[in-house]
């Protein structure tokens, strides 16, 4: 069986056919026979593009390709096809936007290949003949533009959101590289704050719109932005309306009882923090003030009138209101009169320093009383007391003007009968050691 195999004369017609297409590719891969193959849409890198940067300029045409054909050995050829030839221009020479012809060359061959083993064919793209592509170049610019924002989004009841003016970003501003035809078509970049019912402050990123002089966005603007988001802080503020209110005092003569007070406006509604207006409300009221009426002049103490209040809030709370002031319109109900009695006699020191006596310098003074006239005609220098205390006087010797509280020793109380501004009156004593 064995010897029939081998004395097959087919068998041996098989194994020279094998034997010659073995030795021929043998021969063709070491004796120089070349053929040809094409390399088609090959990437083009760019070198020198720092000196187009340094004179103002970019490529445009980034992906560029071209088209090469390759004569070397099937050995050779079959490296290229695996690791592709790799092909660079050199942009240095460009000093000048627009389509400028550029030649290129290939470069790194793989390991293994030397230049001498290959003959590189080149045919440029569009008609070009030779190394050459075409290279687009235009004016490169870097800017800073403003940041915008916008909320979209809804807020929970009893809550407000801030005002376009009250958005916050970081980076502040948004830097945009690219063409400066497409650069300068950025008016500004915009966030949209989004969400549904919300009750605390935005602090997040958030994506960002390139806009146009339009105001409309610029879809698919090729520039490039030196961040992919932009973090950004919205307040979203509680809200609640605060009742106002302005305290009396009693005195000179009148009592709350005998006035009424209107306000321009009862309440205001303010915005702020959780925290700020919860504080606030717990409060109860907003006071404006206090109206003194032994501070009263004699023109508001008889016939009434306005006095003006601002409003006080917190740094951290908003007036949604708008309101500034408010004006306390002032009805006096008691007929009250202003008389002046020189206190002559009834002067007097108390908690004079031990060691020192005092002496009183001030004879008369002229002390003002309100009060319904009745009761002033029953009121005598006499029923006035003029009393100072010297507790915090300097103890060394010499003339001093210390304060002096007036007492008045008649029937009826400060709301019956008065004394008008009471904490502006002193008088002048004079200290001597005892010996």
């Amino acid at each position: 069986m064995g010897k029939k195999i081998l004395d097959s004369k087919a068998l041996y017609v098989v194994l020279s056919i094998v034997l010659a297409f073995a030795a021929w590719l043998f021969l063709t891969s070491k004796d120089g026979t070349k053929e040809s193959e094409r390399f088609t849409n090959l990437s083009v890198e760019f070198t020198g593009e720092e000196i187009l940067e340094e004179r103002g300029l970019m490529i445009v045409n980034r992906d560029v390709k071209a088209t090469i054909t390759v004569q070397a050995t099937p050995t050779v050829l079959a490296v290229l096809k695996s690791d592709q030839p790799r092909l660079v221009a050199n942009v240095a020479n460009i000093s000048t936007e627009g389509t400028h012809a550029v030649n290129y060359r290939v470069v790194d061959l793989p390991a293994g290949i030397r230049e001498t083993d290959v003959e590189i064919i080149y045919s440029g793209p569009g008609g070009l003949g030779g190394s050459v592509v075409n290279v687009e170049v235009a004016h490169a610019l870097s800017r800073k533009v403003r940041i915008e924002g916008e909320f979209q989004g809804t807020v929970a009841e009893g809550y407000l959101a801030g005002d376009a003016e009250d958005f916050r970003f970081s980076p502040g501003e948004l830097t945009i590289s690219g063409r400066a035809d497409y650069v300068n078509q950025v008016a500004y970049a915009k966030v949209i704050v989004t969400g549904e019912n919300l009750t605390e402050n935005v602090n997040d990123e958030f994506p960002f719109q390139l806009i146009g002089a339009s105001g409309g966005p610029l879809e698919d603007l090729d520039v490039i932005c030196d961040v992919d988001s932009i973090y950004t802080m919205f307040p979203i503020r509680a809200t609640a309306e605060i009742p106002l209110k302005v305290n009396i005092v009693p005195g000179g003569g009148l009592s709350d009882s005998d006035v009424r007070l209107k306000l321009s406006s009862d309440t205001i509604t303010v915005a702020g923090s959780r925290e700020a207006v919860d504080a606030l409300t717990g409060e109860g009221e907003l006071i404006l003030g206090t109206i003194d009426l032994a501070e009263l002049d004699d023109n508001l103490a008889q016939n009434g009138g306005e006095v003006t209040f601002a409003i006080p809030l917190a740094d951290e709370l908003e007036n949604l209101s708008g309101i500034t002031e408010v004006t306390a319109t002032l009805s006096v109900n008691k007929q009250v009169e202003t008389r002046t009695f020189q206190v002559t006699s009834r002067i007097s020191t108390i908690n004079a320093p031990e060691g020192w006596t005092p002496a009183i310098i001030t004879q008369v003074l002229p002390v003002r009383v309100r009060g319904p006239e009745e009761m002033l005609d029953e009121l005598t220098e006499e029923s006035i007391r003029v009393v100072a205390d010297l507790r915090n006087i300097n103890q060394a010797a010499g003339n001093y003007t210390v304060p002096a509280t007036i007492y008045l020793d008649s029937a009826g109380t400060l709301s019956d009968v008065g004394v008008v501004t009471p904490r502006t009156y002193s008088i002048v004593v004079s200290l001597v050691r005892d010996d």
